[in-house]
């Protein structure tokens, strides 16, 4: 049917790579000709991707010299805010990558985040004919100021570029919207194939996450595990960064019997992990999505959150789980407990949960995707046969 590239930063261990690699394999199976690119140059890949998808080594990984070289421009742009050119942080990778679309003529080629979006003016001079789709995995705000701020002449003009601008909440479609008024809201589809679903009576608190302390909170969730419940435990699945310093604060605060790491579980895993819970925290800063907010409530699993806008969209504000305003630890403190005595409440949850899933599955989510390249298809069709 299609001819279709999705291009990552990178496919090892972590939410967007779940989720390129989903769509990968569900647009694999209706009939398309599917190609996955590594940025990274690593090749590797966590998630396991239909034996039928090209994983092509076309692109080099980054040289010590460039990495010298954008750590400087770094320095330089928190001293004086001008902005970096992306090409020249990738350099190597853009050439890399250009040289490969040039060659394969897709129909589709899917750009994931903000390096790969600054690249899509180039990638529009190397394969003309190609629709480009600019798929953001975070919020418009901790994108512009945050994560892609350094490149931001870049990311810009790469969204205005774009075919189409894929965001993953109602909210941040206006924003976006600013910069192309052609961009939409899909869902992240619901990664766990074969969700087991907890039947409550465990007194365990699920956490799934990276271990990065100041975008998932794990300083607030310290503090909110020291005032439940003494009979329950916070039981934490994911890795990362700030694992060792998370370990130690968990030691320093006497809270070794309370928190359990697990590590980074697989698939298989994570769906026992989510069956021997009761209710499901999650104290991040800000979400793009949430991903495992959605499997967890596919587990059945009660909800409380931070709010913020990932998780704002997936509760519909609430209505199918507890958002907590303002950081404020005293009211999630207060929510936890309160469901940790009223078994009756986290049952209601329980039924909203496995309700609101059912808009995740990766059915529904690869439907919109199907439609939505169509709709660029037949556009493209529109203006040939005008042109005529």
């Amino acid at each position: 049917m299609y001819k279709i590239c999705l291009v990552n930063d990178g496919f090892d261990l972590g939410g967007v790579q779940r989720v390129t690699t989903e769509l990968a394999n569900a647009l694999n199976k209706n009939d398309n000709e599917v190609t996955v690119l590594d940025f990274s140059g690593k090749n590797y890949y966590y998630y396991k991707l239909a034996s039928s998808i090209k994983k092509p080594n076309a692109i080099r990984k980054r040289t010590i010299n460039r990495k010298i070289i954008t750590k400087f421009k770094n320095y330089k742009y928190k001293i004086t805010g001008d902005p970096i050119k992306a090409s020249l942080i990738f350099k190597d990778q853009y050439k890399d990558l250009l040289k490969y679309l040039k060659v394969n003529n897709f129909d589709f080629i899917i750009v994931c985040q903000g390096n790969l979006t600054a690249a899509i003016p180039l990638i529009k001079k190397a394969s003309p004919f190609s629709k480009i789709v600019a798929w953001q995995h975070n919020n418009y705000d901790v994108y512009m100021n945050k994560y892609y701020s350094n490149i931001i002449d870049d990311y810009c003009m790469g969204l205005e570029k774009a075919d189409l601008v894929v965001c993953l909440t109602n909210e941040d479609v206006s924003e976006f919207a600013r910069h192309n008024s052609n961009t939409i809201s899909i869902y992240n589809p619901l990664t766990l194939t074969e969700p087991k679903v907890s039947n409550l009576n465990n007194k365990n608190i699920i956490f799934v996450g990276r271990l990065e302390i100041q975008q998932k909170g794990l300083d607030y969730l310290l503090e909110i595990s020291k005032h439940l419940n003494p009979e329950w435990k916070i039981i934490i699945a994911g890795d990362g960064s700030d694992r060792k310093k998370f370990e130690r604060l968990i030691k320093n605060n006497n809270l070794i019997e309370k928190i359990k790491l697990l590590g980074a579980l697989s698939s298989e895993e994570l769906a026992d992990l989510y069956a021997t819970g009761s209710i499901f925290i999650s104290t991040s800063r800000w979400e793009g999505f949430g991903l495992v907010i959605t499997e967890a409530m596919a587990s059945g699993l009660p909800i409380v959150s931070f709010n913020n806008s990932g998780p704002k969209e997936i509760t519909g504000e609430g209505r199918y789980g507890i958002l907590i305003d303002k950081y404020d630890c005293n009211e999630f403190i207060n929510a936890v407990n309160n469901l940790i005595n009223n078994k009756s409440e986290r049952v209601n949850l329980h039924t909203l949960s496995l309700e609101r899933s059912k808009d995740f599955s990766i059915s529904s989510i690869e439907r919109i995707w199907i439609k939505e390249l169509n709709k660029l298809k037949a556009k493209e069709y529109r203006l040939i046969n005008n042109n005529e």
